[in-house]
């Protein structure tokens, strides 16, 4: 019993166990403060473009202190303690350099500078003379860009971009007018950039329209695949010519370029419709005969100087492979002459003028060249009266055909190429009822593509293929007993193919061409 007791008494005087320990987090220590970046200066300019030996200013904003510049061999500089302005000059030498700018607190700024000469120069002034009237606006816009881009000096690699103004003054014959074109000649990492304006002065001269006694047509060979003189011929004065140039590149990239050349100073007007390069040479054809059957009869030309022992490079066109160009040029020597014009093929890169006086390129046997007399060739009348028979007339074929001035010759030009068509249709309606006559087109040849000047208004039409189907190039209506005289102007279109018949009737024609992936469409060629 004692012995229960006593257990019972140690049992309450033991104390109870510790809690456990634990261990304390040790207590984060200060972080330290970030030092703060110095900060960022400016520079203005915040690049620099110099030429050789000229200066200028660069200003800091944003420094602590006194400014420590450094730059590499092709600039020295210099601090103005007074506004830390730096004077940056370039000691001669061409390349890139860069100007490297420290302040007190560590803050810097680096300037690159380009020692560079100009992309190009602006002439003070530039003539441009052109003739005809009307002029078109757009057409007198076109000649400012090309005036402005054939005088500019350009540096190689430089890239020159013209912006005539919308509002171009369009002089009368025997007037003239001025105006400032805006261009920029970028540099492209080269040369410093040039920005301004020329100051052409625009006369229009007062030339007689002319009429053309001979054809130059050249289109042989047609595929050109080597370097040398394609055609040449001599344009005299009181004798003026017609070019007409249709080519196309066989494979590697050339140029093609149309060069005047003169023994002794002339003057000569140039009445021109070119186009190209492109792929789709019905494209390039029909734009130079429906632009030249537009300007021709305005006499809207330009009148160029020829000095001796300086060709003028009237077009350069660079051909990628299968890409053509064509075109057709009037020429009027007014003064000095005569001036050959030379159709020459160049690789890029090459001087094309090394070439003006070497042989021909070899033809292709086609045949499509030599120079033909087109007096009075072209020229037809019609006549047409309601409730009689359809009326028509075609043109293009081999027969007839502009004959060569050399008789011996094996040079023809069939398909009238370069060749104006002037119809005069006489329209006569003697029944005592109105009527509409229509005035359309069918081709008889192949694949063709049209362009109509109808009572001094174009109309153009799409392509279309051979078949029996005429198409509608404008609709006339006519009162009773009511004559009318209708005149019309084409010319075949390179790349197209011919004969092609036009006609009148009362028999309505289909009203539009087809679609030229249609059916009856032009392609795919078939």
């Amino acid at each position: 019993m004692l012995n229960v007791l006593f257990a019972l008494l140690l049992a309450q005087i033991v104390p109870p166990s510790p809690p456990p320990l634990t261990t304390p987090s040790p207590s984060p220590a200060p972080s330290a403060s970030p030092v703060p970046s110095p900060p960022a200066l400016t520079a203005s300019p915040a690049t620099l473009g110099l030429r050789p030996g000229t200066s200028a200013t660069v200003a800091i904003s944003g420094a602590t202190g006194t400014l420590s510049v450094t730059s590499g061999p092709l600039v020295t500089t210099a601090v103005d303690p007074a506004t830390g302005a730096i004077t940056v000059t370039a000691v001669g030498q061409l390349g890139r350099d860069v100007v490297h700018v420290v302040d007190q607190t560590g803050a810097t700024v680096d300037v690159p500078v380009l020692v560079a000469h100009d992309a190009g120069s602006i002439p003070p002034s530039i003539l441009l003379r052109v003739t005809g009237s009307p002029l078109d606006p757009q057409w007198l816009a076109s000649q400012l860009a090309s005036a402005v881009t054939r005088t500019v000096t350009v540096q190689p690699g430089a890239t020159l971009a013209v912006s005539p103004p919308p509002d171009v003054p369009v002089p009368q014959p025997g007037a003239s007018a001025s105006v400032a074109v805006p261009l920029t000649i970028a540099g492209n990492g080269n040369y410093l950039d040039v920005s301004g304006t020329a100051d052409v002065a625009i006369e229009n001269v007062a030339v007689e329209p002319f009429v053309p006694p001979t054809l130059m047509y050249d289109d042989d060979p047609e595929h050109i695949d080597g370097d040398g003189v394609v055609d040449r011929a001599a344009v005299t004065a009181g004798a003026p010519s017609r070019l007409y140039y249709y080519h196309d590149n066989a494979a590697d990239p050339r140029r093609l370029a149309v060069v005047l050349s003169s023994a002794s100073a002339s003057t000569v007007q140039v009445i021109d419709a070119s186009a190209g390069p492109n792929i789709d040479v019905m494209s390039v054809g029909h734009a130079v005969s429906r632009d030249f059957l537009l300007a021709k009869p305005r006499n809207e030309g330009v009148i160029y100087d020829v000095a001796p022992g300086a060709p003028l490079l009237l077009h350069d066109a660079l051909m990628a492979k299968r890409q053509g160009v064509a075109g057709s040029v009037d020429f009027n020597v007014l003064s000095g002459g005569p001036v050959t014009v030379t159709i020459l093929a160049f690789t890029p890169g090459s001087d094309p003028l090394a070439l003006l006086d070497g042989p021909l390129l070899p033809k292709d046997g086609h045949h499509r060249n030599g120079v033909f007399d087109i007096t009075n060739f072209g020229n037809s009348a019609l006549a047409y009266a309601v409730g009689g028979p359809d009326a028509s007339i075609v043109y293009g074929d081999r027969d007839p055909t502009p004959p060569n001035v050399d008789p011996s010759s094996s040079g023809r030009d069939y398909g009238d190429y370069g060749v104006i068509h002037t119809f005069l249709f006489s329209l006569a309606n003697p029944t005592q009822d109105p009527a509409t006559v229509y005035l359309f087109e069918r081709p008889i040849g192949g694949i063709v593509r049209s362009s109509f000047i109808v009572d001094g208004t174009l109309v153009d039409m799409g392509c279309v293929r051979e078949n029996t189907t005429r198409y509608q190039v404008s609709a006339f209506s006519l009162a009773p007993n009511a004559r009318y005289q209708l005149n019309v102007m084409t010319m075949t279109d390179g790349g197209s193919n011919y004969p092609l018949e036009v006609g009148l009737s009362t028999t309505p024609p289909s009203p539009t061409t087809p679609p030229i992936s249609g059916p009856d469409g032009c392609f795919p060629k078939r």
